[in-house]
Formats: C-alpha cells, structure tokens, sequence
C-alpha cells in the first residue's frame, strides 16, 4: 500500500483476509449479538464460520447488527496517522443499508477540525457483500499502482453504479426477519422451494427472480452476472458464501466454463451484516469492470 494515502473499509464487504494484509487496510468491524449474548466486532471477537455455525445450530437465534460508530472510525484514523498517513480513503457499505456511511462521515468531519494536515474522503459504496470487496479492491489496485488521491476518489465515485452484486439464499426466513420480504411470500416460498435471486440496486436489496432449487438458483446468478460483463479483460470478481463452499465452488467453475474466464477469482466468508439477513448457505458474486479504474 501506498505511504501516501491510507486505505480504511468498515467489515461489510467482507474483504479476502490475504487482501487487506498485502495492502496494508485496516478494517472498522460492524457489531453484532445474539439473543443472549453482548455484541461481537465481527473477525475480531467471532470469525464468519463461527457466526454461521452458530446460526445452524441455533436456527430460532436470529442475531441483531450494529454499524461501527464514531469513536470506532477516529480511532482507525488516528491510528494511522500518528504512523504518518495524511490522505485517507474510506468505504463503507450502502448508506441505505446501515448508518456505517453517516458515523464515518461525522468521524471524518471531527478528525479534519482536529488535524488541518489531513485529506478524508468518505466513499459511499452504494452496495454492500461481494460487490464492495470487489470495489474495495479495485481501489486497493489503484493505490499500489501510484495514482494521486484525488485521481482515485474520483474514479470510484464514478464507478460506483456500476457494481453489480448479486446473491441467492437458502433460506427464507432470515429475510422475512430482516423485514426485505413480507411473511405470506416467505410462507409460499418455503412451500414452493422458491430461491430468489436478489441484486443490490440504487443501494438497496431488490429480488431479480424467483427461481425454484437451489442448483437452479446459482446457474440463474452466475448466468446474470456473465450478462452484465462486456469487456472480461480488467474484470475483478469475488465470490462470497456463508458456509457452504461447495456452492462457491460451483459459482466459480460455471464462471470459468460458461464464460470461458480465466482470470483470478477472489474468495471470502459472506459478513455478518448481510449474513444476518440471508442466513447459511448464502452465497453471492460481485463484479467491477476495471479497465475504466485501471487505465
């Protein structure tokens, strides 16, 4: 990573861990607890796979979030300015999604009146999950390759409508729990084995299709995701899942075979933000097309 801009990303995205440490980029974690726990950092107090098993086993146990707060984000920031960092770039997950953007900005706005020798831009990613990491890493790629601060800020935030980040789940009433689907489509859809394709739009979760098996489902994701690619050639990809990496390993073989891509292909745990409200066996694939980034 770059020594003169310092790249900082709250937990959502659930960035691959050999990632942030070969950047260098220090992560706020979101909270979250159980019914009769305290609140966790997530991969700090709890891995996802310890999150997701506990889910398994306790399937009545629907656990709560929590955005970083203010004292989280001053704390990331002073503690990479007091080891030399002035230009700080900062993602979050979708404003409509969690108050993680708005905390963020507030920390921003009380660490610039406290050092008048720092550059803060806070990145609304407009997505959240698989979407965001494949963004965050795409800007991690743009800071190691020697861009300026201002040059990087605003390409990203050109390119953030542009992510495409899409996901199925396997079951139903952690969505219904979490208020994105009403109670009789969560009833008729456990009857009917209905897995629904869902996509992040304008920040928000949207259904795309409903599709009946599991398999099914996948193939439809991976099928629309390929649908939205048009240049393969600076494509960055992440593959998310909650536990059930058999299913990841689909994703990505009908990746490889029906898109013919050979290119690298980024792999981490789903994060307990969006885990929380899609549950086990949830699985996800995000795309940024990064040759306008890149360039």
């Amino acid at each position: 990573m770059s020594k003169e801009i310092c790249f900082i990303a709250d937990s959502s995205g659930g960035l691959p861990r050999e990632i942030l440490e070969r950047h260098q980029i220090k992560e706020v974690p979101f909270y979250f607890k159980f019914q009769n726990t305290d609140y966790y950092c997530e991969n700090v107090d709890y891995t996802g796979s310890e999150f997701y098993r506990h889910m398994e086993k306790n399937p009545e146990d629907v656990p709560q979030t929590a955005a970083p707060n203010v004292n989280d984000w001053l704390g990331a920031l002073e503690e990479r300015y007091v080891r030399g960092a002035k230009n700080f770039i900062v993602t979050t997950i979708s404003s409509r999604l969690s108050s993680s953007f708005q905390t963020a900005s507030l920390a921003k706005d009380v660490f610039a009146e406290q050092h008048d020798d720092v550059q803060v831009e806070v990145i609304d990613s407009n997505t959240c999950a698989c979407g965001q990491a494949s963004l965050e890493i795409a800007i991690a790629q743009m800071i190691e390759s020697g861009k300026a601060f201002r040059e990087i800020v605003d390409r990203v935030n050109q390119a953030v409508g542009s992510v495409t980040t899409l996901f199925v789940v396997n079951n139903l009433k952690y969505m219904e729990a979490g208020g994105r689907i009403g109670g009789a489509t969560a009833f008729l859809g456990k009857l009917a084995q209905i897995k629904p394709v869902c996509e992040f739009i304008d920040g928000a979760v949207r259904p795309v299709k409903a599709v009946i098996g599991r398999k099914n489902s996948l193939k439809t994701m991976m099928d629309l995701a390929i649908s939205r690619v048009s240049d393969w050639s600076r494509l960055i990809v992440t593959v998310q899942n909650a536990e059930f990496s058999e299913d990841a390993d689909y994703a990505v073989d009908y990746l490889r075979k029906a898109a013919s891509y050979s290119g690298k292909i980024y792999r981490s745990d789903l994060g307990v933000v969006v885990g929380a409200h899609s549950g086990p066996g949830a699985a996800g694939i995000g795309l940024v097309e990064a040759s306008p980034l890149l360039r």
